[in-house]
């Protein structure tokens, strides 16, 4: 993309852009009235009032500017579960976090529909969200080592990461097309589809750690092949009954 394009005017009373917050509405704004490709970096400097050098000590990309300031975000993803009371069961607890992360204030609903809109569509911010989301699956997979006791970058702390993702991922792009409807509804209801989850805080996952079989190693000893072993018909099956 160059920086040849027409400059956007400047909103009239704007203040200068001194947040994350402030420059990424400016450039959600503007991407989404004009497209991604064609807002440049220096475009949105001028309409926020800053100049290029202020623009990337807040941002070190464009790709980055739609996320807001991540970092702070995932801090409070981390807050909510530390909310939790640990006798809620495992999902249930990620569920009930992941949804009040996810609560809009009405006044921001537009911004945050256009905010992922642009995220999960456009290819290079698809792209970006590959980096960005590890710090998200990270947190949830941190949260569920310690209720597990296992090492967050094992085999299950990894996937309840991976599926809490994937549920709020299928939640905004539901909730994206959709006016008039609410996104915490969204994340819960996906969150209700996969409740079956929790049987891992039941001494499942104990059980199902004996049975992941390496069947096979390459020459730099990486697992090649590995299986799971059809689970328990209930939780009541195979569960340490002195828990």
């Amino acid at each position: 993309m160059t920086e040849d394009h027409e400059t956007p005017e400047r909103t009239l009373g704007r203040p200068r852009a001194t947040t994350h917050d402030v420059l990424a509405e400016i450039g959600v704004e503007l991407f989404t009235r004009h497209g991604y490709e064609h807002v440049s970096v220096q475009q949105i400097a001028d309409v926020a009032g800053v100049s290029r050098r202020t623009f990337f000590r807040y941002f070190p990309t464009k790709a980055d500017l739609p996320w807001g300031d991540f970092a702070r975000e995932v801090e409070r993803l981390r807050g909510e579960l530390a909310l939790v009371p640990d006798d809620i069961p495992l999902m249930a607890a990620v569920r009930h976090a992941v949804v009040e992360f996810n609560r809009v204030p009405p006044e921001a609903v537009d911004q945050h529909r256009a905010r992922l809109g642009l995220i999960l569509t456009e290819p290079e911010l698809i792209a970006r969200s590959l980096v960005k989301f590890l710090d998200w699956r990270r947190v949830i997979a941190e949260f569920t080592a310690r209720r597990l006791d296992m090492d967050p970058t094992s085999f299950f702390p990894e996937l309840v990461g991976e599926v809490a993702l994937s549920a709020a991922v299928a939640a905004y792009r539901q909730w994206i097309p959709s006016p008039d409807t609410d996104l915490s509804t969204f994340i819960d209801t996906a969150f209700a589809a996969i409740v079956d989850l929790d049987r891992l805080e039941q001494g499942v996952a104990a059980q199902l750690s004996t049975r992941l079989v390496t069947v096979g190693q390459d020459h730099r000893g990486i697992t090649g092949t590995a299986t799971i072993q059809e689970l328990p018909e209930s939780p009541e099956e195979n569960v340490d009954e002195t828990r």
